[in-house]
């Protein structure tokens, strides 16, 4: 498609926006039916290769480009021309204003009214009305953000001093701010932050559900240890109904690819033990994980993988869910055989190895009575050997986009 000049700055800043996941949501979806344009785009898209990720962007744009170029070919002030601008106006105007609208955070318009004023063919009255559409729509969030931090503010002030605070179902807790935490946040909607907690701890709810209320935070270091004192943090503050950690880890060699998702049925140490004169002897350390959870998971374990690669055509392979043993250890592992000869060794059953699940599933059992229930959802990022840190992302990304989907289908 050769697209038409000024549509390359608005192309630019819909890529900047992420605006392939608006575009292959649902939300889309059900606004493409409202305004009879499903069929247009569903053709536009079909013209594009499956693999493409910004794919959905460029059927957008083609579809606008037609119209631009028809419109440049009319008569002026014609009968034609004037559809054919009005069609183009409404197009642009309502897709981008669902965009905004389903965006839970406040979103700067500043760059987006910039690429409209490019594009000579919308009359100024036409940007300003669109500006204004936008800027309620960002009034009305912001009103919203300010309600919800007021309240939570509130709950807080009238718990201070005392040991309890609102319970909140769920806490996510990862190992790594980056890649891992970095992939929750799109879909968690920030109230506020935690004052006086040592790490960052936030409070926000989750997407669109103003009623689902999350509190979240990430280790500063990787290990045990931090993870440990973390979930510790988190149960002891909130008493959460679940404690979730996702994240990546270390997958079996041969049994998974880059980007399947482990779930934990147990967890185990495998480097606790006693050094004496006769050598090395290890000792059992088992937490298992069997709740219902578990299970509802399983149960939708297809229905799962189908919406994962639904919403992820770059791949060449399809992303699994498994359900097994994680083993954790105090090392970051990339050695050949070492899965076979240190892990299926204590559990053949073992499917995936990784550093912190241990200590966050055993906090869970010896706080809070045991109420808290832990869920381990962690994406493999290599097979222990020849470890590359490029496919961290991936797996971060099908983690978090599994854990979205339990919770925003009420699996959990």
């Amino acid at each position: 498609m050769q697209l038409h000049a000024e549509l390359k700055f608005l192309k630019a800043e819909l890529i900047r926006l992420n605006f392939e996941e608006y575009l292959s949501s649902k939300e889309f979806r059900l606004l493409t039916l409202e305004i009879d344009f499903d069929n247009l785009f569903n053709k536009a898209l079909s013209q594009f290769g499956s693999f493409s990720p910004e794919r959905h962007i460029d059927a957008f744009l083609m579809i606008l480009n037609n119209l631009l170029q028809r419109w440049i070919n009319a008569i002026p002030e014609s009968g034609e021309s004037k559809t054919l601008y009005k069609h183009f106006v409404f197009l642009l105007e309502t897709i981008i204003a669902g965009y905004f609208s389903s965006k839970r955070q406040s979103v700067d318009l500043t760059p987006i009214i910039k690429c409209l004023d490019r594009i000579t063919m919308i009359e100024k009255r036409d940007v300003t009305r669109i500006k204004k559409k936008l800027t309620d729509v960002e009034n009305d969030k912001r009103t919203e953000q300010e309600r919800l931090i007021t309240g939570t503010k509130a709950m807080m002030k009238e718990k201070k001093g005392s040991s309890e605070m609102e319970q909140i179902d769920y806490a996510i807790i990862t190992a790594l701010e980056e890649e891992e935490m970095e992939k929750i946040l799109p879909f968690i909607n920030k109230i506020t932050e935690i004052e006086g907690a040592r790490n960052l701890i936030e409070i926000g709810t989750l997407g669109d559900d103003p009623k689902k209320k999350v509190v979240y935070a990430s280790q500063h270091n990787t290990g045990m240890v931090d993870a440990s004192i973390l979930a510790s943090e988190l149960i002891l503050t909130f008493k959460p109904r679940y404690l979730i950690m996702v994240g990546v880890l270390g997958g079996k060699p041969e049994d998974t690819n880059v980007g399947d998702v482990i779930v934990a049925t147990k967890v185990f140490e495998i480097d606790r033990g006693k050094i004496s004169d006769t050598g090395f002897k290890k000792e059992t350390s088992v937490a298992n994980i069997t709740n219902k959870e578990i299970k509802k998971i399983s149960r939708a374990k297809k229905q799962i993988e189908s919406h994962l690669n639904s919403i992820d055509q770059t791949r060449v392979s399809e992303v699994r869910l498994h359900f097994g043993p994680i083993a954790c250890v105090n090392q970051v592992i990339d050695l050949q055989d070492f899965f076979s000869e240190k892990v299926t060794s204590i559990d053949r059953k073992a499917v995936a190895l990784e550093m912190e699940s241990f200590a966050v599933v055993r906090a869970c059992e010896l706080l809070n009575e045991g109420k808290t229930t832990p869920i381990i959802i962690k994406s493999v990022m290599d097979n222990t050997t020849n470890k590359n840190d490029n496919a961290k992302p991936y797996a971060a990304w099908t983690s978090a986009k599994t854990l979205e989907f339990l919770l925003k289908s009420n699996i959990i």
